[in-house]
């Protein structure tokens, strides 16, 4: 499988696809699902490209407690590049969630000046940039989330981000287990479920395994 609708190489030919990916000297590797894939402290030089199911990235602090930064899936792109600022107190690391299969490719592989000034190697630049931005908007988003006092806020919050992404036609789907969008929201994993099941009795959510539908106005959100 080659990155062609990935939005790293978004706007290129399968043609200059197929060239830049050999130029980058880039490297394909599969994981199994639960699988270590690297530990962000020594990934400081390279970009992981999702080319077929997903990864997670999980923070470990100094307790020793979990959190679940991200889910990237098919498609995504991560690294230290443009995503985090690793402390030495804490440990992050990027986990299959799923059997997968990544591409590294070395940051100064994209980032160096193209000998040729070809328009595909600008273009990967210019769509590395719109990664970092839309990375930011990604944070800004799971800060929102987290800033929410309630387990019922910040689920909602994050199931409200998750509708708003999804296509037009298609059921919403949340991306993790109930263990792992627990450690995501940062809340006990019992307390998670009391309050999914209590907005199932109420009718305020309609879920089946990771598809959901929230039977809830913005405006009940808010006044709530």
């Amino acid at each position: 499988m080659m990155p062609f609708d990935n939005i790293l190489f978004r706007g290129i030919d399968q043609e200059d696809c197929i060239r830049m990916v050999t130029c980058f000297n880039a490297e394909r590797r599969r994981y199994k699902a639960g699988t270590f894939i690297a530990e962000f402290g020594d990934f400081t030089d390279r970009l992981g490209i999702i080319l077929s199911g997903n990864v997670v990235i999980v923070r470990y602090d100094i307790n020793g407690v979990r959190t679940i930064i991200e889910s990237v899936e098919n498609g995504g792109v991560f690294g230290t590049f443009f995503t985090y600022n690793i402390l030495r107190r804490n440990s992050v690391e990027v986990i299959a969630e799923k059997d997968c299969e990544v591409m590294f490719v070395h940051r100064n592989e994209i980032t160096k000046r193209c000998e040729n000034a070809c328009l595909c190697h600008s273009q990967v630049v210019e769509n590395l940039l719109k990664i970092m931005s839309e990375n930011i908007v990604r944070l800004n988003q799971r800060i929102d989330v987290l800033s929410q006092r309630s387990i019922e806020d910040r689920l909602i919050s994050y199931l409200e981000i998750i509708e708003d992404k999804t296509p037009e036609g298609k059921t919403p789907q949340i991306p993790f287990s109930t263990t792992a969008l627990s450690d995501y929201l940062c809340v006990n994993r019992s307390a998670l479920q009391r309050q999914i099941s209590k907005m199932k009795q109420a009718g305020t959510l309609t879920i089946s395994k990771r598809k959901f539908r929230l039977n809830i106005s913005h405006d009940d959100h808010n006044v709530s």
